[in-house]
């Protein structure tokens, strides 16, 4: 159903040297429409948390690093790559400290939101993915909106042909990425392996094995074949390796406490959590802290 919302305040734009931000209320449906879009040079450290935040809010990566952290779990980012928020999600991404990153995005919302995002290859448990397209395309599209922000009737019309132009890119470089691992019968288990490692490697703390084939379309079974065929370890197996790897590395760096660390690793029960440790090591999580404690004191 089309509907005017031509009478409320259409816009409101925020800019300083560094940072740029479209604040959009007009619709002409309630399919999919444009709530904000911009462009950011962040500084150092720079930290947002996007508590009560509505709609989805797809960021390009132009260059630079940073790290995202969706309900507790944080997983490194760079040049090259896309990461979206989703509402219901306690979320916040902090610029790098030593090559803090630029990043346009445009947010949206309607019926049809969380279908087009699954269509770009944000299922449920993904927030990150490459990039497998310029992207300078993406930028062009925020540059436009930004640069003519009129409050001319006909201007909605053309601000949600771009927003949808946005997720059509998204969406084509998943097409891509889709293109990449069929392009020939000989490579294709390796491109499949590949990604699977490098889906795992970001997504450790959230992914399971039906999401990692769901994403790369194929089924669970195939994947598992092709996969321990390849790296010798089931991609369970391979899943659990980086979970507690990471864990391995908080207990000895930080002194955040145990539960903490299990969540952050993927396991809502710190009892399984440390059951699955001392199974793999031989000594529970508290033990092992303790042993990196002391060995980094000469003891």
């Amino acid at each position: 159903m089309v509907k005017e919302n031509i009478t409320a305040e259409p816009t409101e734009m925020h800019e300083t040297p560094d940072y740029r931000c479209l604040v959009y209320s007009k619709r002409i449906t309630d399919d999919i429409y444009l709530k904000l879009c911009g462009v950011e040079h962040c500084m150092p450290d720079y930290c947002f948390n996007t508590e009560d935040r509505t709609g989805y809010h797809l960021h390009i990566i132009l260059e630079g690093k940073g790290t995202l952290c969706v309900n507790g779990v944080e997983q490194k980012l760079h040049f090259g790559q896309m990461f979206i928020t989703k509402p219901g999600e306690e979320t916040w991404y902090r610029a790098d400290s030593e090559d803090p990153w630029t990043y346009c995005w445009m947010a949206f919302d309607g019926k049809i939101a969380k279908e087009s995002i699954e269509k770009a290859g944000f299922f449920d448990n993904v927030n990150v993915l490459e990039c497998n397209i310029d992207q300078q395309r993406f930028f062009s599209l925020v540059q436009r909106l930004l640069n003519n922000a009129e409050l001319k009737t006909s201007a909605v019309y053309y601000n949600t042909g771009r927003l949808l132009e946005f997720i059509g890119l998204a969406i084509e470089s998943y097409i891509e990425f889709e293109k990449k691992v069929h392009k020939s019968r000989d490579y294709q288990a390796d491109s499949y392996v590949e990604y699977a490692v490098n889906f795992i490697r970001a997504n450790y703390a959230t992914a399971t094995i039906s999401t990692v084939a769901k994403n790369i379309g194929i089924h669970r079974s195939y994947l598992t074949t092709i996969f321990k065929k390849a790296t010798g370890v089931s991609p369970q197996e391979f899943l659990l390796q980086c979970r507690l790897r990471r864990a391995c590395k908080l207990l000895a760096e930080t002194s955040n406490p145990i539960q903490e660390i299990a969540h952050n690793v993927g396991y809502d029960n710190p009892l399984t959590f440390s059951k699955i440790f001392k199974s793999y090591y031989g000594i529970s999580p508290r033990e092992y802290r303790h042993q990196q404690q002391s060995e980094q004191k000469g003891e």
